[in-house]
């Protein structure tokens, strides 16, 4: 209740003064009448009103009314009196002061005295009407706490409740107030203040009641309107999360978490159903374009959402390398996807090319655009600058020896014989060989075949060598380095560079 509004009514007239608020209970103090129970006109002003829970009426017996006027007329002319000595400044141990003091003590006395057998009786609202509580008020040192002992003893008549916190609170509420599906919250209120059988309680009690009800999601406020359920469960739904991906492949790994349910169902080229593949565990490795999601609830509380469709990305990558004395640019989608380009600065989607392989690119172009795309999918436009200004055309002669001094690297065995494979195709012998097996984390051991900086071995001999020493180490990647490259031939370099696509450097060539 938190503060009571306070009125006294003594004589007919004073009732239409009253003024009664929906959120807010009255009490009303009014002089006892000749006989038993509420005053009749109070009684019809209650019987009228619309707010009917929110009155209740303080009063008593006649008999100690008149007793009770003539000392409040007492204890206001012996205060007059104090006053007028207080402000002639009389000592407080004047005789005249002391006897005043006295008798204003005996006259209080009285006074609270025939208060407490006045108003001894509190009729407040229930469901059959008002009735009436015998109240009995208490005085403390001559301090007199009202609201506090009337609020005692209405929770004593279970007419008022601190207890509005908890399931409990709410399943009154909805019993009592509540009573439709969906109601307007402002007419809940209005329930509360017209219902007579409704407990008093704090003013914003029922606010903090469907604050906590709609945070818990026990109830759910749409305009004005606020909804009790039940609620259907909310369906299954998922989220996708990509953690890696290889832009060379276009190959993805998914983390998959589904929501409100524990089974992930996955289709390629279709819709996902509880017919397709099952994921097993939160990851799926797809270099797909399309995958389509399912997330199921197989203990059948949560209703199966709407399947999810997760789109890969194309990304395109490009390689320049030299044929001959031409520019060649080679692009490669990742997931495979076709490709269009242009070759002057153009959109490549307005007017691009179909892309079928590597091609030369035309002399002077300033850059080269290209982008990919696939049932509906685009990359981005790769953009190619080619700077013609600071090439320095490397020459190499055909039929002269030549040494490429570039490092040729491998870490691991495939690598090494893939390196020794394009050494005997281009008829080509590597240049200040050295050759290790094993020395990895998990291989301790290791062994080792260096040789003269300058010193050229057919690829021949590099396989029987690397045949004998893997039957000394036997564990192990096999890595090789050399520090350049001889060639019979120019013209086998050139097929080599054409071969691995890439581009000769100044200075790199020796002939």
């Amino acid at each position: 209740m938190n503060g009571w509004c306070y009125q006294k009514v003594s004589i007919l007239p004073a009732v239409d003064e009253i003024e009664l608020e929906q959120d807010k209970a009255l009490l009303v103090i009014t002089e006892p009448y000749q006989g038993s129970g509420l005053r009749q006109e109070l009684q019809s002003f209650y019987e009228d009103t619309t707010w009917k829970n929110r009155v209740a009426f303080l009063t008593g017996t006649k008999g100690t009314y008149d007793l009770l006027i003539d000392s409040g007329k007492r204890l206001k002319a012996i205060q007059h009196i104090l006053d007028e000595l207080h402000t002639d400044k009389v000592p407080d141990n004047d005789p005249q002061m002391v006897q005043a003091t006295g008798l204003n003590d005996t006259i209080q006395g009285n006074f609270y005295s025939a208060v407490r057998e006045t108003f001894t009786t509190l009729w407040y609202p229930t469901d059959t009407g008002l009735i009436s509580a015998d109240f009995r008020m208490k005085f403390d040192s001559n301090k007199y706490s009202g609201e506090d002992q009337i609020v005692k003893m209405l929770k004593e008549k279970m007419k008022f409740t601190e207890d509005v916190s908890g399931d409990t609170f709410r399943k009154k509420c909805e019993q009592r107030l509540f009573t439709q599906q969906s109601m307007p919250w402002n007419e809940v209120k209005r329930r509360a203040a017209t219902t007579p059988k409704w407990q008093w309680h704090h003013p914003d009690a029922l606010d903090h009641l469907k604050g906590d009800c709609i945070y818990r999601d026990v109830w759910r406020e749409e305009g004005g309107f606020v909804d009790k359920g039940p609620f259907p469960q909310p369906k299954t739904s998922l989220s996708v999360q990509e953690q890696t991906r290889d832009d060379e492949t276009g190959e993805v790994v998914l983390r998959i978490a589904p929501t409100h349910g524990d089974s992930i169902y996955w289709e390629v080229g279709g819709t996902a159903t509880t017919a397709s593949g099952k994921l097993d565990g939160p990851t799926l490795r797809t270099a797909q374009l399309e995958v389509s999601l399912l997330a199921v609830d197989s203990k059948g509380v949560h209703e199966t959402g709407e399947p999810y469709t997760w789109r890969n990305r194309i990304t395109v990558k490009h390689r320049q390398f030299q044929n001959g004395s031409d520019k060649q640019i080679e692009f490669k989608a990742a997931p495979p996807a076709t490709i269009h380009y242009t070759t002057d600065g153009s959109d490549p989607k307005v007017a691009g090319a179909t892309y079928e392989g590597p091609f030369t690119i035309p002399h002077g172009s300033p850059l080269v655009l290209a982008y990919a795309e696939r049932d509906g999918i685009m990359s981005e436009i790769e953009r190619v600058v080619i700077n013609w200004d600071q090439d320095e055309e490397v020459k190499v002669e055909p039929s002269l020896p030549a040494t490429w001094r570039r490092r040729q690297q491998t870490d691991s065995t495939k690598a090494t014989y893939e390196l020794l494979g394009r050494l005997k195709k281009y008829r080509a012998k590597p240049v200040g060989l050295t050759v290790t097996i094993g020395g990895e984390a998990n291989v301790k051991e290791w062994i080792e075949l260096t040789m003269f900086e300058s010193k050229q071995v057919d690829p021949e001999l590099i396989e029987e060598c690397l045949g004998a020493l893997r039957k000394i180490q036997a564990d192990g990647q096999v890595k090789a380095e050399a520090g350049a490259v001889y060639f019979s031939a120019g013209q086998d370099l050139l097929d080599w560079v054409q071969d691995v696509k890439t581009t000769l450097q100044p200075n790199e060539v020796k002939q």
